[in-house]
């Protein structure tokens, strides 16, 4: 009898296999999550404390800014720095570039930003239903700036994507399945708007023109041409970081590494944003801002 005669048919024989399930999102370990909240409960601490302990006079004073910085810089860039080497296992290269450019978001936001909004606000007064001092100001202000560092990292994010297409750890026709999340809430949305006949923007418009005030202050201040070489300091070592780690996953065949490396990028900037409305809310309690509310 031939070799193989009499073995029961395979049920699988012929048919095409499964498709690979989509790649899912690399989680950081716990030991990347007790350094990170490690990092940013110091940063809290200072933020709410050395205003308080340090008040007197009408503005805050730059070395009582430039300390609050130094203080959210260091726990918050060493907690960046340990997870890059310890968790990601990248080179130092990457970890200092990685602390370097985030060291300088620190600095425009918490430094740089503050003092010119003070600046401009001595000879002029912010009119605004929403001012940057109020709880809800604060946190729509701080969204629509994460929303333009957001713009340019996924910008950065992108550009060194494109060195990694097909490696293990990329989601394929991820851009497929974002066009469709994108497109339903747009539909959604035009719908509401005509139904409601434009009533509906009122109150976004209203929020980002508060927003929009606050941007105004902080780039026609004194300080605009330090926060302009910081920005474009920051983007330049971000694009180092990222290309670097994508060299570094397209020698190793896995681009797990680079998408891990992007969303603790992601988590840093937006708890810098979260931390910068507390810390807004403190130092414009303790030194107030001259606000008058259109009528």
């Amino acid at each position: 009898m031939a070799s193989g005669q009499g073995e029961p048919p395979r049920p699988d024989r012929g048919l095409p296999l499964p498709p690979a399930p989509p790649a899912r999102r690399p989680s950081l370990p716990t030991s990347a999550w007790v350094k990170v909240g490690v990092g940013f409960g110091l940063a809290l601490v200072a933020a709410l404390a050395i205003p308080r302990v340090t008040q007197g006079g009408s503005v805050p004073p730059v070395r009582v800014l430039v300390l609050i910085g130094a203080l959210i810089t260091l726990p918050t860039t060493g907690a960046l720095y340990l997870t890059v080497r310890k968790d990601l296992r990248l080179p130092v290269r990457i970890a200092v570039y990685a602390a370097a450019y985030n060291g300088l978001v620190v600095a425009v936001k918490f430094v740089l930003a503050p003092y010119g909004v003070y600046q401009v606000n001595r000879r002029e007064t912010i009119e605004s239903f929403l001012p940057v001092s109020s709880p809800v100001g604060a946190v729509f202000s701080a969204g629509v700036v994460f929303l333009l560092y957001l713009a340019v990292y996924l910008v950065i994010y992108r550009l060194a994507r494109r060195k990694l297409t097909g490696l293990a750890g990329m989601a394929p026709h991820v851009r497929q399945r974002r066009g469709r999340r994108v497109a339903l809430p747009m539909i959604i949305g035009a719908v509401a708007l005509a139904g409601s006949a434009g009533a509906v923007l009122l109150v976004p418009l209203l929020l980002v023109a508060s927003s929009g005030q606050y941007l105004d202050f902080v780039f026609s201040s004194g300080a605009s041409l330090l926060i302009g070489i910081a920005l474009a300091g920051a983007t330049a070592l971000a694009g180092l970081a990222f290309t670097s780690v994508a060299d570094r996953a397209r020698i190793l065949g896995d681009a797990t590494v680079f998408m891990s490396f992007f969303w603790l990028g992601l988590y840093f900037l937006a708890l810098y944003h979260v931390l910068w409305v507390v810390y807004i809310l403190v130092l414009t309690t303790v030194w107030p801002l001259k606000v008058v509310v259109p009528k």
